[in-house]
């Protein structure tokens, strides 16, 4: 039974959600409303999504070409922003996950509490008899890539030397976003050349020789997450308060809601571009 946002408390499960292949400018939308949720004393949750076909996802303080932007236009790849750093993702073909809860339930510091949500990761996937091993990171002072895929950090997920998941985070009043992409198949050709990414780092699961559903990956990955964490959780659904602010903070400059931002970027449906949409 999927029980309703207002039925959980934070002294009871946290909420779990799954949804299926949405537009990025909603996935982003939902993504922040629920970190807005938990910051204003919301249940913590637990977010699975897939996106409607190709979007690339940009890290906050990313730059892009008006000319990359036009060819991602031409080939009918969507654009967006993410609230949180990093690099960039191609999404379609993977599994996005996203936590959002109380920085007091998570170990201190940024470091330390993206191990502890890697190590719920890499249970998820050994549990379904999927060799991740853990990266070592980069050589500090090393430039960040534009391809997120390109080169793990400390804690990353990888499987033979190739990163298969990468996530970032971002904290608010005191309550931690974090979400990551877990390549579940690979991306087509034309989106990673249109997209300006570097397809021999990363791999996908499939790639890799491991067939497994989103939905079988999903259940897998609820358990690991419940044991790591020590919580137990419900299947919950958007509250209609939710879906109406994330449907509009979707066309909103990314995480404009939930903290100040210095950079704007046009709400212009027709490239379609904007916010946390730049499609």
């Amino acid at each position: 039974m999927t029980l309703p946002a207002a039925a959980l408390t934070q002294a009871g499960p946290w909420r779990r959600i799954v949804h299926g292949a949405c537009p990025g400018p909603w996935n982003m939308g939902v993504d922040e409303t629920l970190l807005e949720s938990v910051a204003t004393g919301g249940v913590p949750c637990l977010r699975f999504y897939r996106w409607s076909g190709p979007w690339l996802s940009l890290g906050y303080a990313q730059a892009l070409s008006d000319q990359r932007r036009r060819e991602l236009r031409a080939a009918g790849i969507g654009l967006v922003r993410r609230a949180t750093g990093g690099g960039a993702v191609l999404h379609g073909n993977d599994l996005t996950y996203m936590i959002a809860v109380p920085a007091a339930n998570l170990p201190a510091g940024l470091v330390e509490s993206h191990a502890r949500l890697s190590t719920a990761l890499r249970a998820g996937l050994r549990q379904l008899g999927i060799d991740a091993g853990r990266s070592p990171g980069t050589p500090g002072g090393a430039p960040r890539p534009f391809d997120c895929f390109s080169a793990p950090i400390a804690e990353e997920i990888v499987i033979r030397g190739r990163k298969v998941a990468g996530s970032a985070q971002r904290r608010v009043r005191n309550c931690v976003l974090q979400h990551g992409s877990i390549r579940v198949f690979p991306d087509s050709e034309l989106g990673v050349r249109t997209s300006g990414l570097e397809s021999i780092r990363g791999a996908s699961l499939r790639e890799l020789d491991y067939e497994v559903s989103f939905a079988v990956l999903v259940d897998s990955l609820s358990v690991s997450f419940s044991r790591v964490l020590g919580v137990s959780m419900a299947p919950s659904g958007l509250s209609p308060d939710e879906r109406r602010i994330a449907t509009r903070r979707g066309f909103e400059p990314p995480g404009a809601a939930i903290a100040p931002r210095s950079q704007g970027f046009p709400s212009t449906l027709s490239i379609p571009v904007g916010g946390s949409i730049e499609r």
